[in-house]
């Protein structure tokens, strides 16, 4: 038995029409706080870690570059057939992941939209959740939605002896995914929502929302050029690294563009692109004495890169990466004195492999190398990154994020942090209905000094693990309870960050 395209239709635009209507709204619920809203026995600002927006929407190869397979028109069973073997990519599970999430939820990851660029994108493995997806004439959607509500023990992530101020929360996030299935070129949409309510804590508040829009163009058998255009808006939430506000949160929106051109000859290929993110800030609380107001952040980032590499066999790549990097902030000189603008570089080298039809890891190292002439001098740190998903055994799929990178920051003390995260998303199908999902992430912020500054270097910590057990209803629709905790700290005990932080809460995941 299959669901008919229109009963689907009937399920899900409902839902559409509710998102199309929530991204109309341009204010975020983010504003000064109330005197029901702040902590009664606070005395001084909160104890805030620092950190940069979250995107909205989490893919396998970073900020820039696409990959997305062509769907299959065919809708799915509503149950396996018997002889069907079990894998953890037919549970909507197998596509949520902590990495750059709220509080208290998930967001959604696919396989990855980077690297549609790369030849191992052609062809490639298939990704968790392919076998999901409404059949649209040549295109395949799938939509997807989470919703959670629960208790959040500790919501300004205060320490430093303030006793915490706990809240009830609901968070929706609704995603729609829109593949291309034609034989030449590639078009692929992907919208995603994550809209947060704390109900004794109003200035906690968000909305955010995304879209990005990418593709290729196919010139010859060998050669075809690639693109990607999006508008992210996130919140820059306390208990992230590099925040600087007081109360309510910065909301932050960014619109990235990138364009390559790829060419494939005998075992090689190389590849060539451009791109820029434009970025703006918008303040709904009081900035911290060490923080940036948001006209001195307001910015743009350039990035140019050449990737040459060999195909080592059907299923390994290896490539050299070099890059260059801009950044041009729009205020020249900001509310701290200081001019920011900075130059970049990074030399790399990586690998793809592809380790069965629905495995594949993707791994880069590298030296990143900045220069901020009015800061200090140079920056130099190792970067490296992994990303990809793993299904070797088949009830249990991993999901592994390494990233390291230079990155600015939105302290004034500060000209830039280094930061690094590692992470494992998982989920495993214990028995028929029963599937046990969670993630763990660590994650450091190392903050080099600024030129002039009196602080010496700064390192902020932060660690946050969920584990839930799920019960599917039907296998697109999921049910269960979810434990959360994340905890702060810093080399810094005055300005750092210092605290824990307990969620409870029930979800509801659904995926067509």
């Amino acid at each position: 038995m299959t669901i008919s395209a229109h009963r689907s239709r009937l399920i899900w635009s409902p839902l559409a029409g509710w998102v199309v209507l929530s991204c109309s709204l341009c204010v975020v619920y983010a504003q000064s706080p109330t005197q029901s809203d702040a902590d009664p026995n606070a005395t001084t600002t909160p104890s805030v870690p620092a950190g940069g927006a979250a995107p909205v929407i989490v893919t396998s190869g970073g900020t820039s570059g696409t990959q997305s397979q062509p769907g299959s028109l065919k809708l799915p069973p509503l149950t396996p057939p018997p002889d069907a073997p079990l894998t953890a990519p037919t549970v909507p599970s197998a596509s949520t992941t902590i990495v750059n999430s709220p509080f208290g939820a998930s967001v959604p990851y696919y396989g990855g939209i980077s690297g549609l660029s790369s030849s191992s994108a052609v062809g490639g493995a298939a990704r968790p959740g392919d076998e999901t997806g409404i059949g649209l004439g040549p295109f395949t959607l799938t939509p997807m939605l989470e919703v959670s509500t629960g208790l959040d023990s500790n919501v300004f992530a205060q320490g430093n002896g303030q006793a915490p101020t706990g809240s009830m929360y609901t968070t929706i996030s609704p995603s729609f995914e829109l593949k291309s299935d034609w034989s030449n070129h590639l078009l692929h949409v992907l919208a995603s929502g994550a809209f947060g309510y704390y109900y004794s804590a109003p200035t906690q508040n968000y909305q955010n929302y995304g879209i990005l829009i990418d593709g290729k163009v196919d010139i010859h058998h060998d050669i075809w050029a690639f693109g990607t255009v999006g508008f992210r808006r996130a919140t820059e939430a306390l208990g992230t690294p590099n925040v600087a506000f007081a109360k309510a949160p910065t909301v932050v929106d960014t619109l990235p563009v990138e364009f390559g051109f790829h060419q494939e000859f005998n075992n090689f290929f190389y590849e060539v692109k451009a791109g820029a993110t434009r970025y703006w800030h918008y303040d709904n609380s009081v900035i911290t004495s060490q923080g940036l107001p948001a006209q001195s952040r307001d910015r743009f980032e350039y990035s140019e890169s050449l990737r040459l590499g060999y195909h080592v066999n059907e299923d390994v790549d290896i490539f050299l990466t070099p890059s260059l990097q801009q950044v041009r902030y729009l205020e020249k000189i900001n509310s701290a004195g200081q001019q920011r603008d900075a130059d970049g570089s990074n030399i790399g080298i990586g690998a793809s492999w592809k380790i069965n039809e629905i495995s594949k890891l993707d791994g880069e190292i590298g030296l990143q190398t900045r220069n901020d002439p009015t800061q200090g001098g140079s920056t130099s740190a190792l970067s490296y990154g992994l990303k990809g998903s793993w299904t070797g055994y088949a009830p249990l799929t991993l999901r592994p994020t390494i990233l390291r990178s230079i990155n600015e920051t939105a302290l004034s003390n500060y000209k830039n942090y280094v930061s690094t995260t590692y992470a494992l998303d998982f989920n495993y199908e214990i028995h028929n209905e029963w599937t046990l999902a969670g993630g763990l992430m660590f994650q450091t912020a190392d903050y080099n000094p600024a030129a002039g500054s009196s602080v010496g270097p700064r390192t902020d910590f932060f660690m946050r693990g969920q584990i839930g057990l799920l019960y599917s209803i039907k296998p697109e629709i999921q049910i269960g309870p979810f434990f959360e905790y994340s905890r702060g700290s810093s080399t810094d005990s005055t300005l750092g960050p210092s605290y824990d932080r307990q969620i409870y809460s029930l979800r509801l995941i659904a995926k067509r």
